[in-house]
């Protein structure tokens, strides 16, 4: 896709501008006309210095795709001597692109990190620029904007651009280099005990650069700075430590996980907050994948049972959620009765969890999980999901109705062809009836579905198949089956495929749309072709 220069960007803004202040047109035109004739170098070289915000913040937002075109040479000679001023811009805009379009920069620079130029009189290579430059100005930005005190709403997307960048140039330089430029900067910030704003950046930073940081510096201070953040006096931080703690169990490794990070979690799990709970609860799928199976089903059961039950209505909602892709990281060994019925409630109406949890999409999320708990509890366990399944096809919400709709050959896969003519058929003929919106499940993966019936069962969708093409006046549906009919064709004996499919790829080769016309011309061979 061709991306928009920076003359359409500025004459969009002024149109924006003009429409938000009627009567005031020549004034914007005048204000924000530019030079189309230059290059765009000489644009963002000569604009970024404008005395009109718009120009510079228009002209920032180009240094990455300026650096792109000029290559790391012109980079390093050229807009390296920009940054310094447009770093302390009074503009928290201004300084918030800076510090996207410092990414892209620093990933041309990297191309070649050998490469030497003057800069500000000093002869220096680009390899050196992002260390010593890139970095402190991010890190600049992450407490003080660049030397502008921060204020308004504006910077918390300031604090997030320069966080974002940090990690993202740490993921362009070598592992065991991070930690004497990047992660030294944040651990400053960890060590801020008079500034809470600082330490919770530091959290988060912490836990992003956890898996791009040599394992060596992870487990020396990564891991021990977010423990002790962790028992932090700021709940906010505190916060941040538990959302972090997947993220960092995956990085460190089971063994040190459980020895180290475990007994962390369970205090956080417990802690007086909700807002630190929930937290806590977001994490625990990502904390679940990282930890030993027997840890999850001794230590994270429980755990999640009293989540399941906490006094915060919130803590609730998010514990529901977070039971199915918890339960699909268990072994069905470790998932009793007792634990199914917990996720298989999701669905029903009456449920408890959700009588105050209306606006929370819980039977969504039951919905959405339940391919992945019938995967781990396995086809001899359907009995104990099939009435959630069978209330789920008919909540009144098509979005509910449609997740399913779109799983239906998951479930037929690991069901089998006996199960799935008993259990699936009848809500598989049910959705093509549905809703568009529904309906588009399975027409998308009839194919995979169909494969799973036995013969006899599946034959007798030939028909159907057929019907589909006249019964839909929604091209997108006659295109998503033509793009099927060369998996389905091997599905049926070739004299039916060639009775019904070919006639149908014939009248989709002949469609008045031509995304439709184009999709079924290869299938048409193997229908025809002689054995």
């Amino acid at each position: 896709q061709r991306r928009p220069n920076s003359c359409c960007v500025q004459r969009y803004t002024c149109a924006r501008l003009m429409a938000m202040n009627p009567g005031e047109e020549d004034g914007y035109t005048s204000v924000l006309e530019i030079d189309e004739s230059l290059s765009l170098l000489e644009r963002v070289k000569y604009y970024s210095q404008s005395a009109v915000a718009v120009q510079r913040l228009v002209h920032v937002q180009e240094l990455g795709a300026c650096a792109e075109e000029i290559g790391p040479a012109a980079a390093l000679s050229e807009l390296v001597p920009l940054l310094k001023d447009v770093s302390c811009d009074a503009e928290l805009s201004v300084r918030q692109a800076l510090a996207e379009q410092l990414v892209p920069l620093c990933a041309v620079l990297m191309k070649a990190p050998e490469e030497s130029a003057e800069v500000e009189g000093e002869e220096t290579s680009a390899h050196a620029v992002v260390v010593e430059t890139c970095v402190p100005l991010l890190s600049a930005m992450l407490t003080a904007g660049g030397g502008q005190e921060l204020a308004g709403g504006g910077s918390a997307q300031l604090i997030d651009a320069a966080a974002e960048a940090l990690v993202a140039i740490a993921a362009l330089l070598p592992a065991d280099e991070v930690g004497t430029t990047v992660l030294t900067a944040v651990l400053t910030l960890a060590h801020d005990d008079e500034s809470e704003e600082n330490r919770v950046v530091a959290t988060q930073l912490l836990g992003s650069l956890a898996p791009v940081v040599s394992a060596e510096l992870c487990c020396q201070f990564v891991l021990p700075e977010v423990i002790s953040l962790a028992d932090d006096p700021v709940f906010r931080v505190r916060k941040v430590a538990a959302l972090k703690l997947g993220g960092l169990t995956a990085a460190v490794g089971a063994e040190l996980a459980q020895a180290r990070l475990l007994s962390v979690y369970e205090a956080l799990a417990a802690d007086d907050i909700w807002g630190v709970r929930k937290a806590c609860v977001e994490s625990l799928p990502e904390i679940a994948n990282a930890l030993p199976v027997d840890v999850r089903a001794e230590r994270l059961v429980p755990l999640l049972r009293s989540l399941y039950e906490d006094g915060s209505r919130w803590v609730r909602i998010c514990a529901c959620q977070a039971l199915g892709p918890f339960l699909a990281a268990l072994p069905s060994d470790a998932i009793s009765p007792e634990l199914l019925r917990l996720f298989t409630q999701l669905a029903a109406p009456a449920n408890p969890a959700r009588a105050d949890a209306a606006d929370s999409d819980i039977a969504y999320f039951c919905a959405f999980y339940l391919p992945g708990v019938a995967q781990a509890v396995g086809a001899s366990r359907w009995p104990e999901l099939a009435e959630a399944f069978r209330t789920l096809t008919t909540n009144m919400q098509w979005k509910v109705r449609r997740t399913l709709s779109c799983a239906m050959h998951e479930l037929a896969s690991i069901l089998g062809s006996g199960l799935t003519e008993s259990e699936l058929v009848p809500t598989f003929d049910y959705f093509l009836k549905d809703l568009d919106e529904v309906k588009v499940g399975v027409v998308a993966s009839i194919a995979p579905f169909l494969r799973a019936l036995s013969p006899e069962a599946r034959h007798k969708y030939l028909g159907a198949i057929v019907e589909m093409r006249a019964e839909t006046d929604n091209w997108r549906f006659r295109h998503t089956l033509a793009l099927q009919l060369a998996d389905i064709g091997p599905l049926f004996p070739r004299e039916a495929a060639v009775e019904s499919l070919v006639p149908l790829a014939l009248d989709l080769a002949t469609d008045s749309v031509a995304e439709v016309r184009i999709s079924p011309y290869l299938p048409i061979s193997p229908h025809i072709s002689p054995y």
